[in-house]
Formats: structure tokens, C-alpha cells, sequence
């Protein structure tokens, strides 16, 4: 009692001391002050919150404890730190107490006076986000966040950051060099270790994944709760020993040691506790490796396949009980002495029969085989029963998905999400067939084969018992009896999915497709800002339909459409040999629940934009045009993917959501099946599917080249098969596959006819819905249409690495006057000077697309325009084409795509400018090829950046932040994206808007004094007078800096060295033109001559590309 009394006595003198620091109260009214901001611009109705923000309950505490959690983290390393100091160099409060004190009564004092500050600093802090959630009435309070997050994120980070600062001060004596170790440890784990090792090491919980879903509620509870305890615990040790080593007033021996076996007990209860935590995150990892390892000892090995499929199912808390009824036929040519199924390894087989007749079987994790218990001949079919039950393991689902990605966080406002792959529990279910919850013939991933196809679908049907005010979602037609729900698909699918929870169900049939919305009860949300839509719902849905059926030129195929919420934690991947993510199921769409951060789903947001974009075009709509531009805004963004703009960086948005409906009319409506190619399915889906979003990647403005330029450069040194199964990024391979298969079915429409080409594949899925193909039969019949055998064309494709290089030699652009309208006429001559035969595609755009809200809503109301297809040409080796086009409408801009080249970029956009005007001629459209020409005479010479005759000089001065900056970029890095930090010295960089043959570049540098200089240096064959030119952007650098509305001008310093001397010229880059500026005209001799552009100009960046001399 007496060493309590000493302890309170303690916390409550210190508490004063602290509380009369003015860092603690400086850091507090910071604190105050600055969760007071966020959280009325986040989540209080000045600023119209967005949907996501308010939809949680959890939000709002558990946002503000993250976002304080690493300044409090730093102020109690700054105020433990001086309280142990302190006393330590005056040691002089004994005086104050009234008897003796030991050591831990001592530091357990300072540290509960630290702990009673922040208590109360928390509490008020919690305040802030209470009173703007109770006075906002369009979110829900939700009492229980407002007490767990405080106790699972603050209590532990102050414990154990009290606990080290004051160990540390104590061993250490000198508190500047603990404050600079201990922050400089926090900031190396919160900038590169906070995501990885499953955030073990995130003692703040800044990303500790604990956001609960409204519909589930916490998901790895257990894991956060471990992580938590460990940092408890470790920061009650790290007290101990402080105790222990603490060089104070003299102290009973027996005391000291026993408070030093007590530090050591509590440490080996961290390091158990860090043992648990290590064995909950590495358990899932080396099962899903075994199980990798099992699907390969079975991957070759023959199976039956499945015909029809009954499952009965039942829901017990946590835990399934299942029998599925299954008939599987050989539709091998040789026997089968035994087969196999595959199914989730938490649930446990009871009994297994074949044709009524109990059977032994073995179990390989999630392979169950049974052998030489019945012999298949080849047709035969076989009827098997098996009984099942247990829990679902998650760790199980996509297998093909990388340790690094499985692990990697799936970003929310600023927290990490949870990522759940299936839902076994009382009150929700959500299942999949990447969790392996019924038997299946059909073998997962493995390294060994990668990629084993389905070769037919599958007559399911579903029986599933649920409790009371519950409802089962699957494929099918619903048949209700009570508390059963029966599924009975009208077709064959290759696989279903089952959801059970608390939904309310909305419904109806158009066209005889019945479109169904199952959601959890949303206080009218909907209906308050949809509800005027019920009479004219019907004829919205059929206009999308039918719009997006006639743009894709395939029919939906099956009798209805669900649109089915799930919890916002539920994850899903991309993958190599699939089209589609987990979200999309047959005949059903996953949507998150509320609508996640989709912000097409935030509704009053949408239609308070629509309002302010109405006002400002002076445009009047009524409350029902506005849901009805909502309601399609919705669907052609999201699903259908038929309007809007797209930003992502290339090589970081893997796993980004797809609801896209497209999987419904090909991957679960059709394929072929192809042994040798498994990757053709996937081309034909993407061949097929007509996005029509604007998609902007910003990767160049990061990294100088485009992501798909990286990937073009990958493809030139390795094959596809070789990057399949190599441990390459996977956004690396994902994309290559895709640039293989676009530039596959490019290359097939340019010989056999793109319109052709395309038709008959529509027709062929349109004609054989419902059921797989093999590749045999659609080989086949192109070459009995077309008279042409694909497959040296897809062997010559996949197994290539030489690439074709284009350069574009001329562009002619005239107008002219045809009867009484105007025509404009494009003419283009390119070259392939690659090692390769190559595809490109040109494309004429009258505007800019999609727009999103950060540009304009103008267009959001108005129907999709029909894409206009580009053209395709194949051009050979070595070959010069003209391309002719002839235009009813003038073009803003040229899109030259080369696909699969050694082009940088790959993808050139050229504005069309000025179109000269001419009398009528003769109009040419369509292609030719041109003569070979002759080698460029001396009369014009240029020198390119990439050219030898080129060079830099920046005279950097060395630092050591330089050097960190310039350690982080890859050593081999040529081209540097324009928002790259380090424009110290000059660096390459690309784009369309620069000179060059197959890469378009420049060089760039921050302007400054003149220091840094560019030279271009020539040798003529003949001496006289030139024309000197250089190349630029022209008044597009006024404008990608925002420097054009004031008028001001910029210059470029260049040096003419020639024979008479050397001259000095001031170009005024604001009035340049694109293209070649003339810059004067001079006198060289035979040994040439010079031009020197420094780096002095008041325009931010300074850019050198090529220099031209002309021969007068």
C-alpha cells in the first residue's frame, strides 16, 4: 500500500511539473488545433463530406487517433526523456517526499504522471470528433469506437514509447543523443518497415490494419490485438529494467532484484508474445507454399471432369455442413484408375462414396484422391457424394499471388484495410471458389503449371439452410421454403459463389433479365437521392443495355443481373491468366459496401456537382434529370466502363478494383481452351472488351519512359514464357501479357481485315454462349473462313523478342475545298528500322475525351459517342509506308500507337496544327510503300540529345542529401521523369512534344546561373553558311507551367561558336513555335562549329533537344 501511496504521490507532483512545460502545452494546443481542422473539413457539413467518410461509424475516432498516434509517439520520446534527465542531474525532489522511495516506485510515478497527461489530452482530443459526429446528421454515433480505438492505439504507443525513451536515457546518460536515436529509429520504421512483416513493427498502429466493416466488423482482430499486447508488454519490461539500472539513492538489494526479474519475466513474455505474432503471420505463408507444392505434384496428372453439381449446405456459427452430389465423366481417351478432388483443407472430409459405394480416399492438404477404388473407361461417368464440414481457410485463396503482394496494404482514406477473402461467420457468409468451400476437379496454381483451364461448365444447383430474417444469394433461380434457399441456374457456369447476411433485396425485370440489388438497410440513402426514379427506371436500364450490348457487339446471357454489397474488407487480385477479379462472379457483382470510396456512389455529393456545373453552364435540370444523369453516371463509370477518365501509375495500381461487367458476356459466358496457348483466352477477352474511359498514365512524368516502355524493354531481351515464370513485378508481367495479346490480335486484324476479324470472333462467342470451345475448332473455322492458320502467326508472336523500330519521316496536312464542304487531307510516311516486322495504329481525336470532375461535368449527361476505330497497318522491315486519311471533320490531334516496338514513346500524340490550304486533287486513302531514299545529304545536319556530338557539364557540388537522393535511383536509369527531385545537373527526359527518330527526348535542368551548359557540336563536309535552328516545345512550356497568363516572357542564353567567333543570342522561348526556331544564320568551316545553351533563365526549367544547321 505504502509503495502505491509513493506512486500516486509521484504521478501527481510530475503530472504538475509536465503540465508547466510549455512544450507539453504548446505540442497540446497543436494537437487541439489541428484535429479541430481536420475534422470539421473532413467530416463536419461545412464541406459537404464525402459519403465513404461518413458511412463508417468507426471513422471519425479511429481517423484521429491514427492521425495523432506519431506526434504523440514524439512528444513522450521529448517529455520521458527530460523527466528521467532531470532528475537525474538534480536529484533533488527526495526532499519533497515524506518517506523513502524505491527505484520502480520512482519511475512507475513519472510514468503514470505521463500516462494521466496523455489520458486526458486523448480524452479532450475525443472530443473534437464526438461533437462532430453528434451534430451531424447524416452519420451514425457508434459509443464502442470511441473507447477501443483510445485503448488498442494510444494506451499501448505511450506505454511502450515511455518505456524505451526512459531505459534508453538511462543506459545512454545523455537525453539530445536518446532523442535523436529514438526518433530517427521511428522515422526509419514509419518511411520503410510500418507496411511490411504484416506491420509487426508499427508500434504507433499508424497502419495497423483495425478499421471495422458496419456490416462484419473487425477483421485479424486477433492479430491486432497481439500486436498491440506485445507493444504493452514490452513497454512494462523496458519500465522494469529502467528501475533496475537507474543510478539513484541506494536501495534494498532483495527490491532491486526482484524489480530486475520481474523486467526479464515481462521481456520473456514479449518475446512470446513476438513469437505468436511471427507464427500468426508466417503460418498462412509457408500452408500456402505447401499447397503451391501439392497442386504441382498434381498438376499433370489426369482427371475426370465435373457435369453436374448439387450441394446441400448448412451454416452452424463458424463453421459449414455440406454433402455435394456429383457426377463427373473420363473425357480422357485412356482409363482412369482413380481421381481427385480439390477443397479448402479446414473442412473435413466424413465420408466419400462412388456410385453408392463408401470409398477409401487420401488427403494432401487440398487435394483429396482416390485411388484405384473405380476404374473410368473413357466416356464413362461415375456419381460421387461427399460429405464435408469445418471451417474455411482464407490463406488458401490465390494462390498465384505473390508474397509481397498478398502482404501489401490496400489503402483507405490514409489507413491500410484489412484484406478478407471469404466470411465464415454467425451473423455473415461470403464464399468464393478461390477459398475452395465445394469440391473441384480442376487443379490451382503451381509453378510447375502455372495455368491449368476448366474444358467445360458445370449444371450446378444449391441448397442452403440459413437462420431466421437471413437471405442467400447465389446464381440461379431463387426457390424459397422457409429458412431454405434453393439455386437453380438455367445454365451451365464454370463456377458460383454464395453470400448470406441481413440483406434487403431490391428487383426488377427488364427485357426479361431480372437486375437485383441486395444491400444492407441504408436509412433511405438511396431512395432520398434516387427515389424519383421509380417510373423510369426500367427505360434507363434498357438504354444502358442496350448501348453497352451494341458497343461490346455481344448480347447478355444469362436471366438476371445481382448487384450484392459486401464488406468494405473483402479483397481481391488481378491476375495473369484472368480477366476479371473476385468481385465479379457469375451473374453477380460484389459491390463495397456503401459504395467504399467509389465516388460515383457518394449520390449527394454527385448531384450537388451536377447542380454547380448546371449554374455555371446557365443550363436548367429537374430533380429527376439530375438522379436519372446520377443513376447513369453510376453504371457507365463503374460497370460498364463506358465514360470517364482514368489516372494510375503504371507500375503501382496492381490490384486496383474492377467491377467492370464485361467477364459476364465472355469469361463466364464462353472461351476457348487452348493446352499450348492458355494465355489466348485472355487476348480474345481483351481483344473483345471496348472500354471507353480515357486512361492517363502518369508513370513518365515519374520515371522519363512509360510503364509500357519499361515492360517494351523487358519483352526485348527475355520471352514471354521465360517472364511468366520469373520472379518479375508483377504489374511487369501482367502488362506484357497484355502488350503480347493486343499486338497478337492487331497484327491477325490487320491481315485478315480488322472489321472481319473482329465480327466473326463476336459471332463465335455469340454463337457457342454458354460453353467452351477448343482451340482446335475456332483454329478451325478461321481457316476455313479466312483461309488463313493462326497458329505460326501466335508462335512467331509469343516466342519473338525482336521489336520494330518506326520513325516518322513526314507529315503532310492539307485542306481542302470539296464541292461546298471542306475535307482535310493527312498524309504520313513511316519507316521500320528495327529488327522486327511491326504493327501500328493511328487515330484522329476532334477532343479530349472523358472528363472527370477536376476538369469538367459538361459532358456527364450526354450519351457515350461510338468510338471511331483506328487504323491499323503492318509495316515490314526495312519498310517505308505512306499512310493517307482523308477527314470530314478536322482533327485535333494524331495518335500513333506502335504497340510492341523499341519506340520511346510508344504511344506518339501529335497536335495537328495548321492544315495548309490546297486546290482539289486527287484525294489518297490508304496505304503504300515507298521507294527506299537516299541517305541525308551534308546540306542539313542535325544533332540530336542522343546523338554522340551532345554532352552536359553541371558542376554539382557533393552533399550528402544529394548523395542519399541519387543512391535512391537505380544506377542505370537513363530518362528521368519531369517531376524527378534532382534537377541539379541535366537529365534525359521524353515525350511526343521532342526531336528524335525512334525516341523522342530532351535533356532538362532547373534554371539557375548559367553554370550548367548543353553543347551541340557538328562536323561539316562542306564550309559556308548556315542556317542555325534549334528545336522546342514551342508556347506549350509557358503553359504545362501555369506561366502563360501573365504574359511574361522567358528566354534560353545560347552560344554560337563559328568561324568568325562566337555570338551570343537571348531567344525568347515565349513566343517559339513547336518544332524548328530559327536561331541566325553563320559561317562554318570544315571543322564545324558549336552551339552552347547555359541554364540562366528565369523559366523554371530549361530543356535541350536538337540543334539543325541548313546549308544556304
Amino acid at each position: 500500500m505504502s509503495a502505491v501511496s509513493n506512486i500516486l504521490t509521484i504521478a501527481r507532483y510530475e503530472s504538475k511539473v509536465v503540465w508547466r512545460n510549455w512544450f507539453f502545452r504548446i505540442v497540446s494546443l497543436a494537437g487541439i488545433g489541428f484535429v479541430v481542422i481536420f475534422n470539421l473539413a473532413i467530416f463536419s457539413e461545412i464541406d459537404q463530406p464525402r459519403r465513404f467518410e461518413l458511412s463508417n461509424s468507426w471513422m471519425m475516432p479511429y481517423t484521429t487517433m491514427v492521425m495523432i498516434s506519431i506526434a504523440q509517439a514524439a512528444a513522450v520520446v521529448f517529455l520521458a526523456t527530460g523527466l528521467i534527465k532531470k532528475d537525474k542531474k538534480l536529484d533533488t525532489n527526495e526532499v519533497f517526499f515524506a518517506r523513502p522511495i524505491s527505484n520502480l516506485d520512482y519511475v512507475l510515478g513519472k510514468a503514470l504522471a505521463l500516462f494521466n497527461l496523455f489520458f486526458w489530452l486523448n480524452l479532450l482530443l475525443l472530443c473534437i470528433p464526438l461533437i462532430v459526429n453528434l451534430t451531424n446528421p447524416n452519420t451514425a454515433f457508434n459509443p464502442l469506437a470511441f473507447v477501443i480505438y483510445p485503448l488498442l492505439i494510444s494506451l499501448p504507443s505511450v506505454i511502450f514509447t515511455t518505456g524505451i525513451a526512459f531505459l534508453f536515457v538511462t543506459l545512454l546518460r545523455n537525453q539530445p543523443i536518446t532523442i535523436v536515436l529514438l526518433l530517427g529509429l521511428s522515422a526509419v520504421e514509419l518511411i520503410y518497415y510500418f507496411d511490411k512483416f504484416s506491420y509487426i513493427l508499427d508500434f504507433m498502429a499508424f497502419r495497423l490494419p483495425m478499421l471495422a466493416s458496419e456490416m462484419t466488423g473487425f477483421a485479424h482482430l486477433n492479430f491486432a490485438l497481439w500486436q498491440r499486447a506485445f507493444y504493452l508488454v514490452a513497454g512494462l519490461a523496458f519500465l522494469f529494467l529502467t528501475a533496475f539500472f537507474l543510478d539513484r539513492l541506494a536501495s534494498h538489494k532483495r527490491v532491486k532484484l526482484l524489480t530486475g526479474l520481474v523486467g526479464m519475466v515481462l521481456v520473456a513474455a514479449a518475446a512470446v508474445i513476438m513469437i505468436r505474432l511471427v507464427a500468426l503471420r508466417e503460418t498462412p505463408i509457408a500452408l500456402r507454399q505447401e499447397m503451391i507444392a501439392v497442386n504441382g505434384q498434381w498438376a499433370e496428372v489426369p482427371n475426370v471432369d465435373i457435369l453436374a453439381h448439387l450441394i446441400h449446405l448448412e451454416q452452424v456459427e463458424n463453421k459449414l455442413i455440406s454433402t455435394s452430389a456429383l457426377t463427373v465423366k473420363n473425357n480422357r481417351s485412356e482409363p482412369l484408375a482413380g481421381f481427385y478432388f480439390t477443397l479448402n483443407p479446414g473442412l473435413d472430409i466424413s465420408s466419400l462414396t462412388v456410385n453408392d459405394t463408401k470409398v477409401d480416399f487420401e488427403r494432401h492438404l487440398q487435394v483429396v484422391s482416390i485411388n484405384n477404388a473405380i476404374t473410368l473407361q473413357p466416356g464413362e461417368k461415375a456419381d460421387v457424394e461427399i460429405s464435408y464440414e469445418g471451417a474455411i481457410w482464407e490463406s488458401v485463396a490465390h494462390l498465384e499471388v505473390d508474397q509481397e503482394r498478398y502482404e501489401f496494404p490496400r489503402d483507405y482514406l490514409m489507413f491500410a484495410l484489412p484484406k478478407k477473402y471469404a466470411y465464415l461467420q454467425p451473423d455473415y457468409v461470403l464464399l468464393t471458389s478461390d477459398v475452395l468451400w465445394y469440391p473441384d476437379t480442376q487443379i490451382g496454381y503451381s509453378r510447375e503449371s502455372p495455368r491449368k483451364e476448366r474444358t467445360s461448365f458445370i449444371d450446378f444447383q444449391l441448397e442452403v439452410k440459413v437462420k431466421e430474417s437471413q437471405t442467400a444469394v447465389s446464381q440461379g433461380e431463387i426457390i424459397t421454403d422457409g429458412n431454405v434457399f434453393r439455386f437453380q441456374p438455367e445454365y451451365p457456369l464454370p463456377k458460383i459463389s454464395l453470400a448470406i447476411g441481413a440483406y434487403e433485396k431490391k428487383e426488377i425485370t427488364v427485357d426479361s433479365v431480372t437486375y437485383a440489388v441486395y444491400q444492407y438497410p441504408d436509412d433511405n440513402y438511396t431512395s432520398e437521392y434516387l427515389g424519383q426514379l421509380t417510373d423510369t427506371l426500367g427505360l434507363l436500364i434498357r438504354d444502358i443495355v442496350n448501348e453497352y450490348e451494341d458497343g461490346q457487339k455481344l448480347t447478355y446471357p444469362f436471366r438476371r443481373l445481382q448487384f450484392v454489397e459486401t464488406p468494405l474488407l473483402f479483397a481481391a487480385y488481378n491476375k495473369i491468366y484472368e480477366n476479371q477479379q473476385a468481385y465479379l462472379q457469375p451473374e453477380t457483382v460484389y459491390w463495397p459496401e456503401e459504395g467504399g470510396d467509389i465516388r460515383e456512389f457518394d449520390f449527394r455529393r454527385q448531384l450537388k456537382d451536377m447542380d454547380e456545373q448546371a449554374k455555371r453552364d446557365n443550363q436548367v435540370l429537374s430533380d429527376k434529370e439530375k438522379q436519372a444523369n446520377v443513376f447513369k453516371d453510376l453504371i457507365k463509370k463503374v460497370f460498364t466502363k463506358q465514360s470517364g477518365t482514368v489516372w494510375f501509375y503504371g507500375n503501382r495500381d496492381e490490384d486496383q478494383p474492377d467491377y467492370s461487367l464485361f467477364p459476364q458476356l465472355y469469361s463466364y459466358n464462353s472461351g476457348v481452351v487452348s493446352r499450348d496457348w492458355p494465355l489466348l483466352n485472355r487476348s480474345i477477352s481483351s481483344f473483345l472488351r471496348k472500354d471507353l474511359q480515357t486512361e492517363n498514365d502518369y508513370s513518365r512524368n515519374m520515371n522519363g519512359i512509360s510503364f509500357e516502355e519499361e515492360c517494351n524493354e523487358l519483352l526485348r531481351t527475355t520471352m514471354i514464357n521465360e517472364i511468366l515464370t520469373s520472379e518479375t513485378n508483377f504489374n511487369k508481367i501482367n502488362k506484357s501479357v497484355s502488350l503480347k495479346g493486343q499486338y497478337l490480335f492487331a497484327y491477325l486484324g490487320q491481315l485478315l481485315g480488322q472489321d472481319e476479324f473482329k465480327g466473326f470472333v463476336q459471332n463465335w462467342i455469340n454463337g457457342h454462349q454458354r460453353q467452351l470451345t477448343s482451340y482446335g475448332d475456332f483454329r478451325a473455322a478461321l481457316q476455313q473462313h479466312f483461309g488463313l492458320d493462326i497458329d505460326p502467326v501466335i508462335r512467331q508472336v509469343y516466342f519473338s523478342t525482336a521489336q520494330p523500330a518506326f520513325e516518322i519521316d513526314n507529315v503532310q496536312k492539307f485542306e481542302v475545298l470539296d464541292g461546298d464542304r471542306k475535307r482535310y487531307q493527312v498524309l504520313l510516311d513511316i519507316k521500320n528500322t528495327g529488327d522486327n516486322d511491326g504493327v501500328i495504329e493511328v487515330k484522329f481525336n476532334a477532343d479530349d475525351g472523358g472528363n472527370d470532375n477536376q476538369f469538367s461535368r459538361r459532358r456527364e449527361a450526354q450519351q457515350v459517342k461510338e468510338e471511331v476505330p483506328g487504323y491499323l497497318s503492318v509495316i515490314k522491315l526495312g519498310e517505308t509506308k505512306q499512310l493517307g486519311f482523308v477527314l470530314d471533320e478536322k482533327p485535333e490531334k494524331i495518335t500513333i500507337n506502335t504497340l510492341i516496338s523499341r519506340n520511346i514513346p510508344s504511344v506518339i500524340t501529335m497536335s495537328t496544327g495548321t492544315f495548309s490550304p490546297r486546290k482539289l486533287t486527287t484525294l489518297f486513302e490508304g496505304e503504300k510503300v515507298l521507294p527506299p531514299t537516299e541517305a541525308t545529304s551534308q546540306s542539313e545536319v542535325i544533332v540530336d540529345n542522343e546523338d554522340p556530338g551532345f554532352s552536359t557539364f553541371s558542376p554539382v557540388e557533393p552533399t550528402y542529401l544529394r548523395a542519399y537522393l541519387d543512391s535512391k535511383s537505380p544506377s542505370d536509369q537513363k530518362y528521368f521523369g519531369s517531376w524527378h527531385r534532382s534537377r541539379s545537373k541535366w537529365r534525359a527526359t521524353t515525350g511526343s512534344n521532342f526531336y528524335g527518330k525512334s525516341i523522342l527526348s530532351a535533356h532538362f535542368t532547373r534554371a539557375g546561373g548559367g553554370d550548367k551548359l548543353a553543347t551541340w557540336e557538328v562536323t561539316l563536309q562542306d564550309e559556308g553558311f548556315y542556317d542555325v535552328y534549334v528545336y522546342m516545345m514551342g508556347k506549350n512550356q509557358n503553359e504545362f507551367n501555369g506561366r502563360d497568363d501573365n504574359n511574361q516572357q522567358f528566354n534560353y542564353d545560347y552560344t554560337i561558336h563559328h568561324s568568325d567567333g562566337t555570338d551570343d543570342i537571348k531567344f525568347n522561348i515565349s513566343k517559339a513555335e513547336f518544332g524548328w526556331n530559327y536561331l541566325g544564320s553563320y559561317y562554318f568551316g570544315r571543322t564545324g562549329g558549336k552551339v552552347v545553351l547555359t541554364n540562366e533563365s528565369d523559366f523554371g526549367t530549361v530543356y535541350a533537344d536538337a540543334v539543325k544547321w541548313v546549308k544556304q
